[in-house]
């Protein structure tokens, strides 16, 4: 009887977070999504998807429309969760003054989670913040992740660096972006100075990345980041405000 109690307990668990898994890649998409471009991205058979489906529409966080599947208001009550986040609900006021100083460039906080990037506090000049701004994103692409990557050993780096290729495929400027993630590695640690790297026209032409790690009490490491025109700042003046600014959010996160 115990030996079927845990196989039971296991089979449930497995579909709690093939649930989760679900869910998350219709927020991630951002637009509906059929049940077999949900059931391919996640790797599952058509039939275990539309019982999963089924059961996140009953319950509120997924619904149906003409065009497929998408997120339902069940997922705007977990909303208010931000607030239970220091992290988060802290560096706010600090985060406008660091897009009034750099201006033309928005500042974002992100952690490197479980293998995939969280970026939120996205603020632009005009102090406008969006608190959970981008949840995982090619890593070979992001300035904070690759900063993020640089204090790992290497080959923890490489392999994080292959799971993003899987998910998203290796984009990027031809010419700017090398094709392999050992490549990636060396090159970020190329552009990396004064703790703070800087990557230009690496995503998108004439626009530059810049980060810098933050000492937070969180189990993920966290960086802070600077994108926006290259024209904006130079490399030296990049690391300025970078240090600054880390200066200013850590502050305000070593606050009681």
């Amino acid at each position: 009887m115990r030996g079927d109690e845990g196989l039971r307990g296991a089979t449930h668990h497995q579909a709690l977070a093939r649930g989760l898994e679900v869910l998350r890649v219709l927020v991630d998409e951002g637009g509906p999504m059929t049940g077999t471009e949900i059931a391919r991205r996640v790797g599952l058979h058509q039939s275990s998807t539309s019982r999963i489906l089924s059961t996140l529409t009953e319950v509120g966080y997924v619904r149906r429309t003409a065009r497929g599947f998408t997120p339902d208001f069940g997922v705007l009550s977990l909303a208010s969760a931000t607030s239970q986040f220091p992290l988060i609900r802290r560096p706010r006021a600090a985060m406008r003054r660091i897009a009034a100083t750099c201006g033309g460039l928005s500042p974002t906080l992100a952690m490197l989670w479980r293998n995939q990037m969280i970026y939120f506090l996205r603020t632009s000049e005009r102090g406008e913040t969006i608190d959970f701004w981008w949840s995982d994103f090619p890593i070979h692409l992001s300035a904070p992740g690759l900063r993020l990557l640089l204090d790992l050993p290497r080959e923890q780096a490489v392999e994080i660096l292959r799971g993003s290729r899987q998910r998203f495929g290796w984009g990027g400027q031809p010419g700017v972006v090398p094709e392999t993630e050992e490549a990636v590695l060396d090159l970020a640690a190329g552009n990396l100075s004064h703790d703070v790297i800087v990557l230009r026209g690496w995503n998108r032409p004439g626009e530059t990345g810049a980060a810098i790690p933050v000492e937070v009490e969180e189990d993920h490491p966290v960086a802070l980041a600077l994108t926006g025109p290259s024209d904006v700042a130079d490399v030296p003046t990049l690391q300025l405000w970078l240090h600054d600014a880390r200066r200013s959010v850590e502050a305000v996160l070593r606050q009681p």
